[in-house]
């Protein structure tokens, strides 16, 4: 990469919007100022309204394959989220890893066309079917790193350290051969990985515990007290179910963040996936923590998870970041709606999301934007110097963005648009998607189909 200066019409920097701008980058993709300036002085114009990538806060890439085929009922009626689990089970133990790499190929694709830029993947399928490991031990992950770097979107990969199938059990069930470490082994694992790191310089890693009930407190501690426990970014399925806060007040006397916050370090390096149920106190010590929420509505709903108090977490000065999940939908516009809408049918009222913006597009955007560079632990989701140019363009002669003014555009994309109104999208200064498709979109979605065929078959 080289050296780049890209002119902006009209860019959201960290201050407002700023017409007529040029942004000077370095040859890694960052940010070095930013500064008035016309056309013909810039390597790069983009006429569009540009606005801060979004980072995807938590994504299961190989869920994508079963998006829309868990929709059968249970012979009682009774399905939930577990039922779910068990399907995906079943799905999960039949990749090799040249169709993973395949499916995080297209899924990423997906990503970028969407406006996602980079991507928090908690990855927890390690193994082969019968659990055995890889020659390489990071043979899984490694394909998803080459996954995102083909397509050219940032990657924090976040191995995930899965014991155990649930609070007091001693082993995992004969489905989650795939995903079991002990601790010794998964440090090995997290040093692969952060080896290859090396060869990506768009990609992390972090760390990932799948949740409480999947490793026990000594096990939690000696990862955590391991090089691991240094990452950048830390993250943890927390509070998802309100039978593992059963469970958890059952094995600990506590709740699950109750418990998370009293036994370890929590802080701002760390991403607290879903926390649907907590008690206002959990909430109040987890915002004042400096975790981020990792919010995935469009997986909560189909899995009927429940409401994460979005309203009430702000309140309290809580970063939020949204995710993709399950990837059942790749939108990070749709999160946002979903988030919004779900507290307007709890409370009866409109524009709840609105902070000290005052526009609840704009307020949802910008934070979420926010919190996901801060959970993937990457200087990303702003358009300031120091930080990465992870860019969208949005389509200025969309006909729902002509004669919109700047207080009502990031509404508009929100509420009334989202993927469609995407003209280009660059990672690190890098144009991955232009006119609305990314130039490898053909080939991935072939290698995508020719795997769905293999599974059907």
């Amino acid at each position: 990469m080289t050296e780049q200066s890209l002119f902006c019409r009209r860019v959201l920097g960290e201050s407002g919007w700023l017409n007529n701008v040029i942004i000077q980058t370095d040859a890694a993709g960052m940010i070095r100022a930013i500064r008035p300036g016309r056309p013909d002085e810039a390597d790069v114009t983009l006429e569009g309204p540009v606005i801060p990538g979004m980072p995807n806060c938590h994504s299961h890439a190989f869920q994508r394959q079963m998006a829309g085929l868990a929709g059968f009922g249970g012979p009682d009626g009774a399905d939930s989220f577990w039922s779910w689990r068990d399907a995906m089970y079943s799905l999960a133990n039949r990749l090799q890893p040249e169709q993973l790499q395949a499916i995080a190929t297209w899924l990423y694709v997906e990503m970028l066309e969407a406006g996602y830029t980079a991507c928090a993947e908690f990855h927890y399928l390690h193994h082969q079917p019968d659990g055995a490991p890889y020659a390489d031990i990071d043979e899984l992950g490694g394909r998803l790193m080459v996954a995102a770097s083909q397509v050219g979107l940032s990657l924090s990969l976040l191995p995930v350290l899965y014991c155990r199938s649930g609070f007091g059990a001693n082993g995992a069930s004969e489905h989650q051969r795939r995903f079991i470490n002990s601790p010794a082994q998964f440090l090995n694992l997290f040093a692969r990985s952060v080896a290859r790191a090396e060869d990506h310089p768009l990609h992390r890693v972090g760390l990932a515990l799948h949740s409480l009930r999947a490793s026990s407190t000594a096990q939690i501690a000696e990862v955590l007290d391991g090089e691991a426990g240094r990452a950048a970014a830390i993250h943890i399925h927390v509070a998802e179910q309100v039978a593992e806060v059963e469970q958890c007040l059952a094995a600990h006397g506590a709740r699950p963040v109750e418990w998370l916050l009293a036994n370890h370090p929590v802080d701002e390096r760390w991403c607290l996936v879903h926390a649907t149920h907590m008690q206002p106190a959990e909430y109040d010590q987890a915002a004042a923590s400096g975790a981020t929420a990792g919010i995935c509505p469009t997986t909560e709903a189909d899995l009927g998870d429940g409401f994460f108090e979005a309203g009430y977490w702000m309140e309290k000065g809580g970063s939020l970041a949204v995710g993709s999940d399950s990837n059942l939908r790749i939108s990070p516009c749709e999160e946002l709606r979903l988030l919004e809408f779900g507290l307007r049918l709890r409370t009866g009222r409109r524009n709840v999301l609105t902070g000290q913006a005052s526009r609840v597009g704009f307020n949802l955007y910008q934070q979420a934007a926010a919190g996901g560079g801060a959970a993937l632990g990457q200087p990303i989701g702003e358009i300031r110097p120091g930080y990465r140019a992870d860019l969208v363009e949005l389509n200025a002669e969309h006909p729902m963005l002509c004669g919109v003014g700047e207080a009502d555009l990031l509404d508009r994309y929100v509420f009334g648009g989202g993927a469609g109104m995407i003209n280009s999208v660059l990672v690190a200064a890098k144009q991955t998607v232009h006119n609305g498709k990314h130039q490898a979109r053909d080939a991935a979605a072939a290698g995508f189909r020719a795997v769905m065929e293999e599974l059907a078959g």
